[in-house]
């Protein structure tokens, strides 16, 4: 992003009613916030200074390098219906935290009528959490899983 399309974007930020904007292109992440009423710049400005400097001082050569977060990929439900881990229940639950996956392997499956909906990962990575509980209720879009990407 060049700095005129920078330039746009904090432009209709500022006259938009969004609080706070994070956009990543190119390996470059940008992070917009609007103060909340009543707080004081300098000292959210001073804030921003002190966790950018740390930043820089922990990326200096001869210093520990930064450890490199990987994207955390959520995994949705795709329908309304009760979730399991397993596909029955005297069977072990498809995954567990810590597992490593493979695009198309089975998650769990979502009872919707009667029917069992086997949902698959569409990511490669490992399981970083279930947010659901076995045989609890889920609606359409709600997370199920998080992965770990590669």
């Amino acid at each position: 992003m060049d700095l005129k399309q920078l330039q746009k974007v904090i432009e209709i930020f500022e006259s938009s009613s969004l609080a706070e904007l994070e956009i990543e292109e190119a390996g470059m992440r940008f992070r917009l916030a609007k103060q909340p009423k009543g707080s004081s710049a300098e000292a959210m400005a001073k804030s921003e200074v002190v966790s950018q400097s740390k930043e820089v001082q922990e990326a200096k050569p001869g210093k520990k390098p930064l450890k490199e977060k990987r994207p955390l990929i959520s995994v949705r439900s795709p329908l309304v219906g009760t979730f399991y881990r397993a596909p029955s229940p005297e069977e072990k639950p498809y995954v567990e935290v810590g597992d490593e996956v493979v695009v198309g392997q089975g998650l769990c499956v979502i009872e919707a009528m009667k029917v069992m909906n086997e949902i698959t990962s569409e990511a490669e990575g490992r399981i970083k959490e279930i947010l659901v509980k076995n045989g609890h209720p889920v609606e359409y879009d709600q997370e199920l899983f998080l992965i770990e990407g590669e």
